[in-house]
């Protein structure tokens, strides 16, 4: 069989809150079966981030390849309450950023659009998820929702 690509959609949970730069807007997102198998790759070739607080969100979406946690709670900043970030840094993939300059203004909503990705990642060798967490890097953010930011994901799973 040969490589497939997909597409997969996420809500990126966050609190109905202001979260501040360089603050965790979202968490141990999981994005199910990145791969075709426990223990795959795949390329993430696109990102569509959808923020519809209408903010422009400024940030730098990271991938993991286990459900681990940055910080104690949305809204601190990484590794804030963490008692061993090493070892959770050490299960990153990779990061996307994502700037003001890749959305469009789609009135009560703001869409954002990375291409030409090819970041390879990996998953863990038990689980075919891979794990996302999102960082405020612009000006502080206020979600009236805690679905206000969904991510959808392009991959190249491969065989």
């Amino acid at each position: 069989m040969g490589d497939i690509y997909k597409l997969i959609t996420v809500t990126a949970t966050t609190d109905a809150e202001q979260i501040n730069q360089n603050k965790v807007v979202a968490q141990s997102i999981e994005i199910p079966n990145a791969v075709r198998r426990k223990n795959g790759t795949a390329i993430i070739k696109s990102l569509i981030l959808i923020d519809e607080t209408n903010s422009t969100l400024e940030c730098d979406v990271i991938f993991a390849s286990a459900n681990t946690a940055i910080t104690d709670d949305e809204g601190k900043a990484v590794g804030e309450d963490v008692a061993d970030l090493d070892s959770t840094i050490n299960l990153f993939q990779g990061h996307i950023s994502v700037a003001s300059a890749d959305y469009t203004d789609l009135v009560d909503t703001r869409l954002a659009t990375k291409s030409n990705i090819d970041l390879m990642v990996q998953t863990a060798k038990d689980d075919s998820s891979l794990y996302m967490h999102i960082i405020n890097r612009g000006s502080a953010v206020t979600f009236g929702e805690t679905n206000d930011v969904k991510v959808r994901i392009g991959f190249l799973q491969g065989s």
